[in-house]
């Protein structure tokens, strides 16, 4: 009898993904283990790739095995609850296993397989010379290195070292050897910088014109994080390598901090908390859920500014004392450091950040610090619900309506879900907060499936702003170019000589949204995605805001010659626009554009809470969950954005971003006001908005789902294609149509409805035509069991090679 590991590989794609047999050596008895990660052979050509055990048995020694090659874990990374973890996102995202295992471990911890090369045995200079050149070239190299990449930069091949003729030559007769070893890179947390060599000299080394402007661009401002001077000249970052690579620049790495210590992120000294009446009420009543035995459900909904923190603090400090621990996410990296420092204020060391914007050193000392018990609170984004924390009590996902909290990329999860399923397995409280819920949690708090709780007062006898609509069709000529009514100029006016704060929401980043044609009314678009470029003036270029491509301005239009016209406003225009229209205004910009060092968003959000500006522009990053005590105003510069994006989630979006940006304003004791800029005053949405009644959006919105047949009343299930040719990704997507009516006719138990093959709402992107397939079903386990079969078959049939397939559950239908 023998050791078998049954190991997931990392190569294996989803049509072939099931655990491989593997025998575990003499040499690593007793070290390899469940939930551990392996280096194996795979494929024909016994490549070495990680992979992940999922199970040890004892077996006959026939019929041969190919042995595990190295131990990459000296120690199981995994819990139990975390390989159940990864079966779970397996069976219901339709992924690969070792798809789920890099989704539930933190960045830090990744390795890669990196080739060494050696030569079989001493060789004499004699010796040598009786190869052919080029691989005599090769075994003088390798006397004094032996890495494959400097072996590739030797020899100036795109492919890698060992499929070069001349290595592969000599590496078939046994003069050389090729080594592959795991290696995890993960040192002190720094910060990667790109700066100007003083030594080079730009007037001998040809540089291409993009290459030019960024070197000139170095010399100004000395270094810089690549994306952000990559942004402001334009280009890919693939032009700032090649520069690298003439010896104009360098790349280095700047130290940052690792530790998230209460005194880097304290907003305020440990207080007690003091809830009202309505806020105790319903913290007893969701503690009491949190007591009990057994896993539960709650939405909390309370409107802005009532003080649904103070709750949740509340409720943490309770499961803590009953020797539980808890997890708080949140839906932005913008909300972020306000929570930590509310949470870190409060509890001290034993909080935990997890959030896209860490290090991956500092994600590995974060995960390190859970697996190992010191902390008792997780603070973080999407993500932070995989963190191996014990002992759960009570999961809070505040704004839980939002967006951000599904995975756009395989696996493609909803964090909700996971939360769910990790309650069930503590026996724990998942709480959903929110002043505009889903409209999915609502319905499930009304059939009784969640606990209800309601707070509908702002705390501490602050009132709701009072609304305004402004109807931007009676506005005059010069408000429509500016995008800013003369009453809500006139407001941010007062604003600033009453010497409190203002917020602004546009949700477009960039300057102007569009560029036309006056003569044959084209609209330039990105050559690589079916959407609009868009004109950032702080790099004078046109941008696309999906793939990244940018190019330079033009006045001509490119097909024909006639003169373009831009249209549209995005956030740099607004900023510009204040700046002329309000004298000395101060203004803070808050968009992707803005926010590219680490540390972005605190910096700038502190700055404002400091009182250094007196408006802030901004996206939907601005919209929830911050609290400015001095801000009395608040407007949406265009509430009729989004309405008709196609997504049947389009309304809710809508009402749910203008509620909440509403909800900034007047949060303590000065009275606030808000503005919303329209051009459809009437629509129903904005004038419940307006109202700040959700109860009577929610009520018209279910009905129409209702009678739709939209979720929460079935599930949608999209089948997505995306492949370089039109022709072959339509064709494959009628086929996949085909295998699944015929897996559908078979499967027991699975009632679905499916809305035909269509091309995606954006058609093309980054070069790939998209194609969907939309069904109504009911997302349980024969239905799954079946889809699994159809995403399978797909794989294996010749016609969807070079075509990508996946599978979303109620993601974004566009």
């Amino acid at each position: 009898m023998r050791s078998v590991a049954h190991v997931y590989v990392e190569k294996a794609v989803y049509a072939i993904d099931t655990p491989y047999s593997y025998q575990i050596p003499s040499s690593l008895l007793g070290e390899v283990a469940v939930g551990c990660r392996v280096l194996v052979p795979f494929g024909g050509g016994n490549r070495k790739v990680q992979g992940f055990v999922a199970a040890i048995t004892e077996e006959p020694d026939d019929p041969p095995l190919k042995p595990i090659a190295a131990l990459i874990d000296k120690t199981p990374l995994f819990t139990s609850e975390m390989t159940e973890m990864a079966s779970f996102l397996v069976q219901h995202t339709f992924c690969t296993f070792y798809e789920a295992v890099r989704t539930i471990l933190p960045i830090g911890t990744n390795v890669t397989v990196e080739q060494t090369f050696r030569t079989a045995k001493r060789l004499t200079d004699e010796e040598i010379t009786e190869y052919p050149a080029k691989q005599q070239q090769i075994l003088n190299f390798l006397s004094t290195s032996k890495s494959e990449k400097e072996l590739r930069a030797l020899l100036k091949s795109k492919q890698s070292a060992n499929k070069n003729a001349a290595v592969r030559a000599l590496l078939d007769a046994g003069v050389i050897v090729c080594e592959e070893n795991a290696c995890r890179k993960v040192a002190v947390p720094t910060e990667r910088r790109v700066a100007v060599c003083e030594t080079f000299d730009a007037d001998t080394v040809p540089l291409s014109k993009k290459q030019a402007e960024l070197y000139r661009m170095l010399c100004t401002v000395k270094e810089a994080a690549p994306k952000e001077v990559c942004y402001l000249c334009g280009v890919t970052e693939a032009v700032l390598k090649a520069l690298v690579q003439k010896g104009g620049a360098y790349y280095f790495e700047k130290e940052c901090a690792q530790s998230f210590s209460p005194a880097q992120n304290k907003l305020s000294v440990r207080h007690e908390i003091v809830l009202s009446e309505e806020q105790q009420n319903a913290a007893d009543g969701i503690f009491a859920l949190v007591c009990e035995p057994k896993p539960n459900a709650a939405l909390l909904q309370g409107v802005t500014g009532s003080g649904k923190t103070q709750v949740y603090l509340k409720l943490i400090e309770q499961t803590l004392a009953m020797g539980k621990n808890a997890m708080m996410l949140v839906p932005e990296i913008s909300l972020t450091p306000q929570m930590v420092g509310q949470f870190t204020a409060q509890f001290g060391e034993i909080v935990a950040v997890i959030h896209s914007g860490l290090t991956p050193s500092q994600r590995l000392y974060e995960f390190e610090r859970i697996r190992q018990g010191a902390v008792r609170i997780v603070v973080g984004t999407r993500s932070a619900v995989f963190s191996p924390l014990a002992d759960i009590g009570l999961i809070i996902m505040d704004e839980e309506g939002e967006g951000s909290y599904k995975s756009d990329a395989s696996p493609r999860y909803h964090a909700r879900d996971i939360a769910k399923w990790r309650c069930g397995k503590h026996h724990a409280t998942l709480l959903l907060g929110s002043a505009t819920p889903s409209i999915d949690s609502r319905y499930q708090a009304e059939r009784g499936k969640y606990a209800y709780f309601v707070l509908k007062n702002r705390y501490a006898n602050a009132v709701l702003p009072e609304v305004f609509l402004i109807d931007m069709r009676t506005e005059p000529p010069e408000a429509a170019l500016s995008f800013l009514s003369g009453t809500l100029i006139g407001e941010l006016s007062k604003n600033k000589q009453a010497g409190e704060q203002s917020i602004l929401l546009l949700n477009r980043r960039g300057y102007q949204a569009y560029a036309t044609c006056m003569a044959c009314g084209k609209v330039l678009t990105c050559p690589s995605c079916d959407v609009a470029l868009t004109y950032h003036r702080a790099n004078e270029r046109l941008m696309c805001h999906y793939c990244g491509h940018s190019e330079p301005v033009t006045a001509r239009c490119p097909s024909c010659g006639g003169i373009l016209k831009r249209t549209g406003a995005g956030t740099q225009r607004i900023e510009e626009e204040l700046n002329r229209l309000i004298p000395d205004i101060r203004v803070l910009r808050m968009d992707t554009d803005t926010t590219y060092s680490r540390h972005a968003y605190e910096q700038r959000f502190d700055a404002f809470r400091r009182g250094e500006y007196d408006v802030m522009i901004g996206t939907q990053m601005i919209a929830k969950g911050l609290d400015f005590k001095n801000v009395t105003l608040a407007a949406v510069l265009n509430g009729d954005s989004g309405l008709g994006s196609g997504d049947f989630r389009s309304t809710e979006r809508a009402f749910s971003l203008i509620t909440q940006v509403v909800g900034r304003s007047g949060r303590s004791e000065k009275a606030g006001r808000a503005y919303i800029q329209t051009y459809a005053p009437d629509n129903s949405v904005i004038q419940y908005a307006a109202a700040q009644d959700y109860d009577a959006f929610y009520r018209e919105e279910i009905a129409l789902r209702k009678t739709l047949m939209y979720p929460p009343f079935c599930d949608l299930v999209t089948i997505g294609l995306a492949a370089a040719e039109e022709q072959t990704v339509k064709h494959a997507a009628s086929t996949a149509l085909s295998v699944l009516e015929e897996e559908a006719t078979q499967a027991q138990g699975v009632a679905l409805k499916v809305l035909g093959v269509s091309p995606a709402a954006v058609a093309r992107v980054s070069g790939k035509y998209r194609y969907r397939i939309v069904m109504k079903c009911r997302n349980n386990a024969p239905f799954r069991a079946m889809l699994t079969n159809v995403l399978k078959r797909c794989g294996r049939e010749r016609i969807f090679s070079g075509v990508t397939i996946f599978a979303d559950v109620n993601g974004e239908v566009l």
